[in-house]
């Protein structure tokens, strides 16, 4: 069933293998989100589950105990995804981090001793628009306990107190005067709370007192690893396999994927398969089975099981961009330190006039944005998601972007970065004709508003850095001057524009017309016992870093499928 051309080139190397093993639940992927529902799962003794990653267990290699040097992420662990040309940047194009490894990418995290993973969940509204989407259950509140159970936090010491650190017990689970306050952006006392705005030392992911890195491998695997009802299986899914159609819907009967051998083989679901191969992974797993947009899967050869033409578009992430400053004195290391601004903070007195003005595009934008997905998304619901994105910029104030502090190696070169937080540009990531290498378009900046936003993201810096006491410390900046025009900021964002690695959205968890792949409790449309459970589901991008919200999401998955 739903012969490829792509699965047919597999069956000309690789052997079938013999179908050994069936288990009550198939976990595709050891990454945050799979470890952590692969954990809750095999809690009840009487069900197995087996998860499936062709990554190695890295738990000793120095680089994920601690923290990479500057761009000397192991390539043996990481995916490495490289997006197509982009037209509007130069055709540049980008490179993609994700961790293939036991712990996913949370084992590769962050480059920096300082920048482990930073856990900053976002703002309570941002979560609150996942339901407004139309996926009742899924809000701030309800996410808020999975939040905490997910963290075990570790309170400041006394000397990080002194270095600025705060924190409010209640936000958190356990298992000085500034440039900005002169801005008129106060101190966070913890970003952890539904409110993000403002400057404040961030919390990282990491093992104070053993000074490790705590990866989801560390905190949800190992702990429970001896456990006899819980197996990793080293292997790369191609493709969920099926049995019987019931009332309709695709019944996963196991996986295909090809072992450490290289043989392609197969295992059995007895109950569900679960996809938590992450947003590059996830959509093309769904595509090589034979969902998603039917004009895609012809192109492989694919038999189109499910028409969702959803699976892959609607791909998001942070693409910041930074400026660098000579200073007096020579510093090394990174400084901890985030602030998150408003619309309000960007643009002052001109805000309304920016809220008026962006209103009034939003359905162009919706039917440029429909056009380049080929009608796959529609412009009428493209238009009410970009709605809901306009109203928590302007009606609820949520923090737009995120400026950070990164002090090089270089002596006395410091960058400062700056990124958009609500994103209106989207991209997608689909089945590529390299098995190893999806096609991923991210079309950042395909719309107007989301380089104003950054452009005025970029002026904030340049006005902090312009403010006493960190004027004091600026010998010269290198890239723009103050007094810069929107065509100088233009050139300069196009040509050195940058990407995060907080790609969500391309198995959205959205009503089906909408574009949607996953409903609310995180099945794929037209299956019976298939989800996604990991940072694809994620409908809009929130301040902050993804990770956080992919622990909280995996941690309301699990609840949802032990409740059946």
């Amino acid at each position: 069933m739903f012969a490829t051309w792509f699965h047919l080139q597999l069956l000309l190397v690789f052997s079938i293998g013999v179908i050994c093993d069936t288990f009550d639940y198939i976990i595709v992927g050891a990454g945050t989100a799979g470890l952590v529902v692969a954990n809750r799962l095999s809690e009840n003794p009487n069900i197995t589950v087996v998860v499936m990653e062709p990554g190695p267990d890295v738990r000793d290699f120095p680089g994920v105990q601690a923290a990479f040097p500057p761009g000397a992420i192991n390539a043996s662990i990481d995916w490495a995804y490289t997006s197509i040309p982009q037209p509007r940047l130069s055709n540049r194009t980008f490179q993609y981090h994700a961790g293939r490894a036991i712990g996913g990418s949370s084992t590769i995290n962050g480059s920096f001793r300082l920048s482990i993973t930073k856990y900053i969940r976002g703002d309570a509204a941002q979560y609150d628009a996942w339901e407004a989407l139309g996926n009742e259950g899924w809000n701030f509140s309800t996410l808020f306990p999975n939040f905490k159970l997910s963290e075990n936090y570790t309170i400041p010491t006394d000397a990080q107190v002194a270095a600025g650190a705060t924190s409010i017990e209640d936000f958190h689970g356990h298992s000085g005067k500034t440039s900005w306050e002169t801005l008129d952006v106060p101190v966070n006392e913890d970003l952890n709370g539904g409110d993000t705005r403002g400057f404040a030392l961030f919390p990282s992911t990491l093992d104070r007192d053993a000074n490790v890195r705590e990866d989801a491998a560390r905190a949800y695997y190992q702990p429970v690893e001896d456990r006899p009802n819980l197996s990793i299986i080293k292997g790369t899914v191609t493709r969920i396999t099926w049995g019987e159609s019931c009332d309709q819907l695709l019944v996963a009967d196991g996986v295909e994927y090809i072992d450490a051998a290289g043989t392609l083989s197969k295992i059995e679901a007895s109950l569900e398969v679960v996809l938590s191969a992450g947003s590059f992974k996830s959509p093309v797993i769904l595509e090589s089975s034979g969902i998603g947009n039917p004009r895609i899967l012809a192109e492989h050869g694919i038999e189109t099981g499910v028409d969702l033409p959803g699976v892959g578009e609607s791909m998001q992430n942070h693409h910041p961009a930074s400026f660098s400053f000579t200073t007096t004195n020579n510093i090394t290391g990174q400084a901890p330190y985030v602030a998150y601004a408003t619309a309000s903070d960007i643009f002052g007195d001109n805000t309304t006039a920016v809220a008026a003005s962006s209103s009034s595009l939003l359905a162009s934008w919706a039917q440029t944005a429909s056009a380049a997905t080929g009608g796959a998304l529609s412009p009428e619901a493209l238009e009410t998601r970009y709605r809901v994105l306009h109203d928590l910029i302007f009606i609820k104030n949520v923090t737009i972007t995120e400026q950070s502090y990164v002090v090089a190696t270089s002596g006395s070169v410091v960058s400062a970065g700056f990124r958009v937080s609500e994103p209106f540009s989207l991209g997608s990531i689909h089945l590529g004709f390299n098995s190893s290498q999806p096609i991923v378009d991210p079309n950042p900046l395909s719309i107007d508003l989301d380089l104003q936003l950054l452009t005025g993201a970029g002026r904030l810096t340049q006005k902090l850095w312009a403010t006493q006491p960190l004027l004091g410390t600026i010998i010269s900046e290198t890239e723009l001057s103050s007094n810069a025009t929107d065509d100088e900021w233009n050139t300069f964002l196009t040509s050195s524009l940058n990407t995060a690695y907080h790609v969500i959205g391309t198995c959205a968890m959205l009503p089906q017309a909408s574009g949607g792949v996953v409903d609310p409790k995180l099945k794929v449309y037209g299956t019976q016992n298939v989800r996604v459970v990991d940072a694809s589901v994620i409908p809009i991008l929130m301040s902050g870093h993804s990770g956080a919200a992919v622990y909280a999401v995996a941690e309301m998955a699990s609840e949802i499928i032990r409740a059946g």
